[in-house]
This record gives structure tokens, sequence and C-alpha cells, in this order.
């Protein structure tokens, strides 16, 4: 070690060893207890990230089927119809259970022939709007997911996504 090395220093620049994992291990479990990760931060990183990635614009939540319900409802029921809004653009959503585990998605987008992606957690689907705008994805996984619509009828347009639906 030479006079100017700094011991700190020389430690860091070695690889992780037991003692260095376990003395982790401790700090997580801790930090777990007293400042747990908040729900969904996680899926909320990941969209942020995708919307700086695309430079895409976000389509607004702007209306489900169980508004006008919500609040008579007596048990748990989820939305069936899902339309959101950005610049130029509108997109509905409705969902139709296929089986216990799947859903079918189908869609409407004001843009006829639009590129329309699925992302999942673990995977993403693609779609071709028809001339009418219609799109549908038969097997989706329930979680979390965005679309991503990239329109082909107005070249430099930025691609817009959608907020997350929970499946």
């Amino acid at each position: 070690m030479t006079p100017h090395e700094n011991q700190e220093d020389v430690l860091a620049e070695q690889a992780l060893d037991a003692e260095d994992l376990r003395a982790l291990g401790l700090i997580r479990s801790h930090l777990s207890l007293v400042d747990p990760v908040p729900f969904g931060l996680g899926e909320r990183v990941k969209f942020a990230m995708t919307v700086a990635s695309l430079e895409a614009e976000i389509a607004h939540l702007m209306s489900d089927s169980l508004t006008a319900s919500a609040t008579r409802a007596t048990e748990y029921d989820r939305a069936t119809t899902v339309t959101f809004e950005s610049t130029g653009l509108s997109i509905m959503v409705t969902l139709e259970p296929v089986d216990r585990d799947k859903v079918r998605l189908r869609g409407w987008v004001t843009a006829p022939g639009a590129e329309v992606e699925l992302r999942e957690r673990s995977r993403s689907q693609e779609a071709m709007a028809d001339d009418e705008g219609r799109f549908v994805f038969e097997q989706v996984d329930h979680g979390t997911v965005h679309l991503l619509i990239r329109r082909h009828d107005e070249p430099g347009t930025r691609p817009v996504i959608t907020p997350g639906i929970e499946i």
C-alpha cells in the first residue's frame, strides 16, 4: 500500500465476500421492517422508465364501466370497459374472462392500422389495429398491463402509452 492509498479504497476495490453478503442481508432485513418499499413502486418506476426511453405521450384514463355503480356495489367488482385519451388519440378496451387465469382484451383505437403492443410483467404481445381501429389480445394473464400504441397514419408522432390496467 502506498502512502497515498486509503485502507477503505483498497477494501472497496475487492470482491464481496461472505461477511459482506451477511452484513448486506442484515441491512436489507432491517430496512424491510422499518421502511418497506411502497406497494407498486417497482411497477411505477418501470412505467416511468419506459415512458422516458420511448419519449412517449401518456394517455389519461377517461372512464371505466364502474364509475356510476362503484359506490353502491356490495362486493368487489372489476371494470370491464376502460377508455383512455391523449392528444389526437382515444383508446377503449373491454375485458372478457377466458378462464380462471386468462382474459381476452378487445380494443378500439382512433388510429386505424396502428401497431398496439400489450406489455405484461414478463412478456409483450403485438397486434395491428384493423381498418376500423379494432384489435384483440386473446390470452392475457392477470396482473398489470400497459398498452403502447404506435401510429402509422401520421409519421413522426410519438408513441402513446396507457397507465397500468390491473387485470
